[in-house]
């Protein structure tokens, strides 16, 4: 049975871990809160390029660029997107064991990491980096992704991978993040996910032609992809992070009050010791002295 000493120090030491983690758990509010300000702020004109760029491609079949084309090859490319740091749950496992399970049905493939937790992943596993991003998941910025997608497509141009797909983790909610694949390139018109409703019927000319607006639109799409990735995979780190923090603080919560009602027993137990020897001690003088 441990002593009093024992219990208030191991009180103090889960009252110190306490304050740690609550601590992460505001931080992770904040920035979760911060990078689903950033999607909802960029959704607007990335939702717009995916939708003009779906409709060309839609109806205007005959209009190819050199990104739609597909090759009859398979070698494949993987955009693997992770978290820095841990303590986040199984946010980090969950999309880096999905990657590595798609990889293991292909012959050829190369790999390209953003973040410290997925270059680590791979490394255990002796897989070759290609190609690797830290820290861009920390804070996503459109610079990021432009640096991301200006060195996929000069690999992509000189014919060292034939499929690019990007892996990282879906957030639909605060408590629901979803690990998942979808396909950069080439580009398809099924590949390509619209999230905005146009109630226009009648059909839409684009000027100078569907082929020229075609060709400044994927690299925006491309962007938009990648930045669009990085934002989910940041929310939905910070929020797996949140709720990590959150459960060790029950459980800690729960640690503290039963310690705590331990050590009061065993100080009430002490006390009750003590006055019981004083008395003790205070009757046998008493009958000495007669």
């Amino acid at each position: 049975m441990p002593d009093i000493s024992e219990l208030k120090h191991r009180i103090k030491s889960i009252q110190d871990t306490h304050q740690i983690t609550k601590a992460m758990e505001l931080i992770s509010i904040t920035k979760m809160r911060k990078a689903v300000a950033k999607q909802s702020f960029s959704s607007v004109y990335f939702d717009s390029v995916r939708y003009t760029l779906k409709d060309i491609m839609r109806h205007s079949s005959d209009v190819r660029n050199r990104y739609t084309v597909h090759r009859p090859s398979n070698r494949t490319a993987y955009i693997v997107v992770a978290g820095d740091k841990g303590l986040a749950g199984a946010f980090n496992n969950n999309v880096l064991n999905l990657a590595w399970e798609h990889m293991q049905r292909r012959p050829v493939h190369y790999v390209v990491t953003i973040g410290q937790m997925a270059r680590a992943f791979f490394e255990s596993r002796e897989q070759q980096i290609d190609l690797e991003f830290t820290h861009a998941i920390t804070n996503p910025t459109l610079h990021d992704a432009r640096g991301i997608m200006r060195d996929i497509l000069e690999l992509y141009d000189r014919n060292l991978m034939d499929e690019v797909y990007v892996v990282f983790t879906r957030m639909h909610s605060t408590t629901v993040h979803e690990p998942v694949m979808v396909k950069l390139l080439p580009i398809e018109e099924k590949d390509i996910e619209v999230d905005v409703k146009s109630t226009f019927n009648g059909e839409i000319c684009y000027d100078p032609s569907p082929r020229e607006v075609l060709d400044v639109l994927v690299p925006q799409y491309l962007v938009g992809m990648i930045y669009s990735t990085l934002i989910h995979s940041s929310a939905s780190e910070h929020a797996a992070r949140m709720m990590a923090m959150s459960n060790a603080n029950k459980n800690a919560e729960k640690m503290l009050d039963a310690l705590n009602l331990e050590y009061n027993r065993l100080r009430q137990g002490a006390i009750t010791t003590e006055l019981f020897d004083l008395s003790s001690g205070r009757i046998f003088s008493e009958n000495n002295s007669k």
